[in-house]
């Protein structure tokens, strides 16, 4: 399930980090926990386990300009932009999930995001797309894909055309399908191809990837590469579901790996 917030702010210019992630992330767990301390905090802690792993199920768009409006990148790490408001997608698996955040922004009506504050204008629920076994994606925030090897403190990050991208691609979904229902995936050996357009490829000069820092300027400081490109996915639909509405890759619950429908700009 998706849902969409429309915020409004009383400035003449909305300036924000562009690393402004984690405050989004911080601020979905607040929003929940007004409705559930407990599962707001179960959410955060421990997340839906399988086996050692522990999965958040839910995902969230990059704050969009309304009214195609743009954001202006500073040279101070911040962007501004002149739209009077921004939207902001939610997605997760859980139904449970959205139920408290619905809940949770009926007893808030103001909402913070970067020391800027927002009034919440509409919540709305998004009809869901007909998802098959050969979809087209644009990605709406990076899609983090990572191994560690031997010896190696920091992860190394894979991007598409790298060799394992698709296999560690394909056994996060299956993670995912299981920690979400309950049981594994039926078949024992499900495909996967993910392809980036030519075309794109060649536009951008093979240069699809987008660095991310969560926790900017604190002592637990990260960052993050990911793919960031328009991709045809060829997967079983019920992992295709998956990963619409719970995020494709890693660290979805911190603005990783969401999507949209749709083809190659």
């Amino acid at each position: 399930m998706r849902i969409t917030l429309q915020l409004s702010h009383c400035n003449r210019h909305l300036t924000l980090p562009v690393n402004v992630n984690h405050q989004i992330s911080s601020l979905i767990y607040h929003i929940v926990a007004n409705s559930s301390s407990e599962y707001a905090k179960r959410l955060h802690e421990q997340g839906y386990r399988l086996d050692k792993r522990t999965f958040k199920l839910f995902t969230f768009s990059p704050l969009i300009p309304v009214l195609h409006r743009r954001w202006e990148m500073n040279r101070d790490g911040t962007m501004t932009t002149d739209a009077r408001s921004v939207s902001l997608m939610i997605s997760s698996g859980k139904v449970e999930f959205i139920e408290h955040l619905v809940i949770g922004l009926l007893h808030q009506p103001f909402v913070e995001i970067g020391h800027q504050r927002f009034r919440v204008e509409t919540v709305k629920k998004l009809d869901p797309p007909e998802l098959v076994d050969d979809m087209q994606f644009i990605m709406l925030s990076p899609l983090v894909c990572s191994t560690r090897l031997d010896g190696k403190t920091h992860p190394s990050y894979l991007f598409p055309g790298d060799e394992g991208f698709e296999r560690l691609l394909l056994e996060n979904l299956l993670r995912k399908h299981e920690a979400l229902h309950g049981r594994a995936y039926g078949d024992a050996d499900p495909g996967l191809r993910f392809d980036v357009p030519e075309e794109y490829l060649e536009r951008k000069h093979g240069r699809i990837t987008k660095l991310v820092t969560l926790k900017e300027g604190l002592p637990d400081e990260i960052r993050i590469r990911g793919a960031f490109a328009p991709f045809r996915l060829r997967a079983p639909e019920p992992l295709v579901e998956v990963g619409y509405y719970c995020g494709f890759g890693e660290k979805n619950s911190q603005g990783f790996g969401m999507v949209k429908v749709g083809r190659c700009p």
